[in-house]
């Protein structure tokens, strides 16, 4: 399976020391490469943190989130598409538009 651009997976998302890991969602802001490398933002319920959009379930292609999330776009990192449990959904144009701004109007 290659990811694209808007996807919202669940990653098995490692811990500082490397030693363990969490189940987390994140979205792909960049395409799965010839590595196996996507490129992404973490996904949080937490809305006490800044540089946060907000997801709701209307930004979303056939699918539905559990929680009331929030993309947080000051933080981008790559991982390899080995630790990807599954897909989960997909945003649509609209909310990758935002995100775009928002992202650029934050490293600018």
């Amino acid at each position: 399976m290659s990811y694209r651009t808007g996807d919202i997976l669940l990653v098995k998302f490692p811990f500082t020391n490397l030693k363990k890991s969490k189940r987390r969602p994140v979205i792909v802001i960049k395409s799965e490469n010839n590595l196996n490398d996507i490129v992404c933002f973490q996904i949080t319920s937490n809305p006490e943190q800044s540089n946060l959009l907000a997801i709701d379930n209307s930004d979303l292609n056939d699918s539905t989130l559990p929680l009331k999330s929030y993309i947080k776009y000051d933080k981008c990192f790559t991982i390899n598409t080995e630790i990807i449990d599954k897909q989960i959904a997909k945003v649509n144009n609209d909310l990758l538009n935002k995100l775009k701004i928002l992202f650029c109007q934050e490293i600018f």
